[in-house]
């Protein structure tokens, strides 16, 4: 029975890795790409930060194709137009352009994202969820990571890449179209959100989850320009990328299991803190940057960074109705998106009157932000209900997926503050 429950989710874990394998790519490789481009720095942080409003346009709207065109077909139609979207982009570069096909790609990517964790979620059982639910989270921080490393296969001043890219989006409908496996008979179920209740659950967590966003947006778009006008090599920034990468997935656990221990709202600041240090810290030998001090960085910095948004969930869970758990992370999920597309629009500012170490000093003002808001904040209704969960981001629907969803949905205990009005 669990051999053949697994058999029956292999073909989705394998489209959603190759997915991610391009995804990985794509990111490092438009941002280096535009570094070479004569546009000005803020249009470069306009055209970056279209992916991530796709997303957000994407986490709100895609779940009506799916709707309307089942699973499959759906699969089919969001992996069709990515695959169109970053082809064009290798063909024809313009500002405008650009930015209308990266708000596709961000839609359609969000799009396949709610097809393969709806998918799963109506899989798995009571008893899988959890290991599902972590099996998702390993693949997809470990694709993305790989992503990186394919900078090493072509020129990223010809189309060769984006073809690749290409490639690997197209490739992840196979498994899929192999799979014997029928449409959910459910229904995708509506994306809700809370803003409201999350705002006067915790208003830490909510600001988490936008500085979470805005770090996370910098890491993925900002940080190749930044090390590329250090003076390394477009072969060194793949390594600086993965290190951001392996980092987040390095340092999730241990800082989770101290936030089981001591609480979330220390962490955050301890996080906070040490995030705005290690972005400050120097990143050179004599006169010249160090390759391998950056890929350390990274590895800290990406660790640090990463581990903000699930922490923000976390406490968000410890602090509204168990009910309430999907809708209330619905809204962080939405506000970390925001927090993402704005990012690269002000480190393009950031980046046109800075020395490429800003980008640096940039991710540490906010990390500063976020650890002065942990400080700041009274936190209220505080009850350790759950252990720390490692979370990426993705759409809504893996909140469903998440065992947290489904272990207070009967709870009676509504403090007075969930259902006020004021804040």
């Amino acid at each position: 029975m669990v051999r053949e429950f697994w058999v029956s989710i292999t073909a989705l874990l394998v489209s959603i890795a190759v997915l991610l394998l391009g995804v990985g790519l794509m990111g490092t490789l438009l941002s280096v790409r535009l570094n070479f481009e004569a546009m000005h720095p803020q249009t470069k942080g306009l055209v970056l930060s279209a992916y991530y409003i796709g997303l957000v346009i994407g986490s709100q709207q895609a779940g009506r194709v799916i709707r309307q065109a089942g699973h499959i077909r759906a699969f089919a139609i969001f992996a069709a137009l990515s695959t169109v979207a970053i082809l064009l982009q290798g063909l024809y570069v313009a500002a405008v352009s650009w930015f209308l096909l990266r708000v596709l790609v961000g839609f359609s990517i969000s799009g396949i994202y709610m097809v393969v964790e709806s998918w799963l979620n109506e899989r798995a059982d009571s008893r899988s969820r959890g290991v599902v639910f972590s099996v998702y989270q390993i693949i997809t921080y470990a694709a993305i990571g790989a992503g990186q490393l394919l900078m090493h296969l072509g020129d990223p001043m010809m189309p060769d890449l984006f073809m690749i890219v290409g490639l690997l989006f197209a490739l992840c409908l196979v498994p899929v179209a192999l799979s014997r496996a029928s449409n959910p008979p459910e229904p995708l179920p509506h994306a809700s959100m809370a803003l409201g209740a999350a705002w006067r659950g915790s208003r830490l967590a909510v600001i988490t989850c936008v500085g979470a966003g805005i770090l996370s947006g910098a890491a993925f778009t900002l940080v190749p320009i930044a090390v590329l006008g250090m003076g390394l090599s477009v072969d060194e920034v793949a390594p600086v990328m993965a290190g951001l990468i392996l980092g987040g997935v390095v340092l999730q656990w241990p800082i989770g299991h101290y936030s089981d221990r001591y609480g979330r709202r220390p962490l955050i600041f301890i996080v906070g803190i040490a995030a705005a240090l290690v972005a400050l810290s120097p990143v050179y030998v004599g006169v010249t940057y160090s390759h391998w001090l950056l890929v350390g960085k990274g590895v800290l910095l990406g660790g640090l960074v990463f581990t903000l948004y699930p922490l923000a969930v976390s406490l968000a869970n410890d602090t509204v109705p168990g009910g309430n758990f999907v809708a209330v992370s619905g809204a962080l999920i939405f506000l970390w998106g925001i927090g993402a597309a704005v990012s690269p629009i002000l480190g393009g500012y950031v980046i046109a009157h800075t020395p490429p170490g800003g980008v640096f000093v940039y991710m540490a003002v906010v990390s500063g932000i976020v650890a002065a808001a942990a400080m700041a904040t009274e936190q209220r209704y505080i009850r350790m209900r759950n252990p720390f969960r490692t979370m990426g981001r993705s759409s809504a629907v893996v909140l469903e997926m998440d065992p947290r969803a489904h272990e207070f949905e009967d709870e009676e205990d509504t403090p007075e503050w969930f259902s006020s009005s004021g804040p």
